[in-house]
């Protein structure tokens, strides 16, 4: 079960973490970085949080650890479509 919450964590901080980089100055001056840590940052850790689901989905099959996967499948997934929306928009 500690895998599980583990990874539910890590999708509350992707989640964070994808709120924030909607909302950082990356077109104010020369503050393009910080976008880039928040976008490489949700990535990661909507990652992460999937490989501790997916530990915690092989030691206990039920529906909670089964959230931890959906969670963090989604978020990574949503990230993915909205940057390829953002590149062909910019492109």
């Amino acid at each position: 079960m500690r895998f599980t919450n583990r990874s539910l964590w890590f999708a509350v901080l992707a989640c964070m973490a994808m709120g924030f980089f909607a909302k950082s100055p990356s077109f104010i001056g020369n503050q393009r970085w910080i976008a880039g840590i928040f976008y490489v940052s949700t990535y990661l850790l909507s990652g992460i949080g999937f490989y501790w689901a997916y530990k915690g989905f092989r030691e206990i099959r039920n529906l909670w650890s089964f959230l931890g996967l959906f969670i963090n499948g989604f978020i990574f997934v949503s990230f993915l479509a909205f940057s390829v929306l953002i590149y062909r928009a910019f492109s």
